[in-house]
């Protein structure tokens, strides 16, 4: 996704038509900076540096190829290729601004029907949130620091729901940030039950019930947070597991909300991780997940969410 500025339409315009401006006083040596601005744009615009061009772009070529023939004529030396010198007060040929003029209609009339057929839309603003910040630095409502402890994936995950949400996409707003709370939440069990040995224990109810058990061993003085935990089962009961079922769907004010709960979530998790070391046996290696207390399989499988599966 590319944001567009819209204002360089009008910038480029505005630097074509001075072309013409400036022959009213008929000096060759105000043509200068008109003719350098018009080509720089103009090959922008060809480059595709603000919007790609594709049915205009021949005439624009054309456009741009008599602009730079015209500046090479009054401007540059043909046998050294550096610029002349002042011109004083020699005039412009009438019949080579004629012909410009002619390429600037078509290249506006071709640039016209393009742009009616480009799907260009007005995204408004999100509740408090800004458009612009929703659809390309979502993960930014975590501080630097933070940042520094929750996966890549996770911040990707959070990035693209910011997307999603900006453009009115709830359900996919919510899947997103709900793939981003699970890879976070990944990360906030092992700092605490060490690496999860088999993948058939990878799923939010695992991680969700062992937490739970290892939050009230009160024998232990880092201990998962029970707000965690109470925020990971709301999320699950109220967004994660109704979505396992196609007829369901988050409208984007429901959206917003998760996108507020998850921020938080994952900013406590990352709080964790980020403050404390690794969790370890006596003789230094990392325990297994299986060490932690036994748990009933029961509907494990309608909680894993798997992260390929999830658009």
């Amino acid at each position: 996704m590319q944001q567009l500025n819209s204002y360089r339409f009008y910038e480029l315009g505005a630097k074509l038509h001075s072309l013409f401006c400036a022959t009213a006083q008929s000096r060759i040596a105000d043509m200068f900076a008109p003719l350098t601005e018009a080509q720089a744009l103009l090959d922008g615009f060809i480059k595709g540096d603000n919007f790609a061009l594709e049915t205009s772009k021949a005439d624009a070529n054309r456009l741009l190829s008599r602009v730079s023939a015209l500046f090479n004529r009054y401007f540059i030396d043909p046998s050294t290729r550096q610029l002349k010198s002042s011109p004083g007060e020699d005039r412009v040929d009438p019949h080579e601004m004629s012909m410009i003029y002619t390429l600037v209609e078509k290249f506006e009339h071709a640039l016209a029907a393009e742009l009616n057929r480009t799907p260009t839309y007005l995204a408004e603003k999100c509740g408090i949130y800004s458009t612009h910040d929703l659809a390309e630095n979502a993960q930014n409502v975590f501080s630097e620091n933070l940042r520094t402890a929750i996966p890549a994936v996770a911040q990707s995950e959070f990035a693209a729901g910011g997307r999603a949400l900006a453009f009115g996409l709830g359900t996919a707003a919510a899947i997103h940030m709900l793939r981003a709370i699970e890879v976070m939440l990944k990360t906030y069990y092992e700092s605490f039950a060490g690496p999860v040995s088999a993948k058939t224990e990878r799923n939010f109810s695992m991680y969700l019930k062992k937490l739970a058990a290892l939050s009230d061993e009160e024998d232990k003085q880092l201990r998962p947070d029970k707000r965690v935990v109470q925020m990971l089962a709301q999320i699950k009961d109220h967004y994660r597991n109704p979505l396992l079922s196609p007829e369901n769907s988050v409208s984007t004010e429901e959206a917003a909300q998760l996108f507020g709960m998850a921020s938080a979530l994952i900013s406590l998790m990352a709080e964790a991780v980020a403050g404390k070391p690794k969790a370890e046996t006596k003789n230094g290696s990392r325990p297994s997940a299986s060490g932690a207390a036994p748990l009933s399989e029961e509907d494990d499988d309608m909680y894993d969410f798997r992260m390929s599966q999830a658009g």
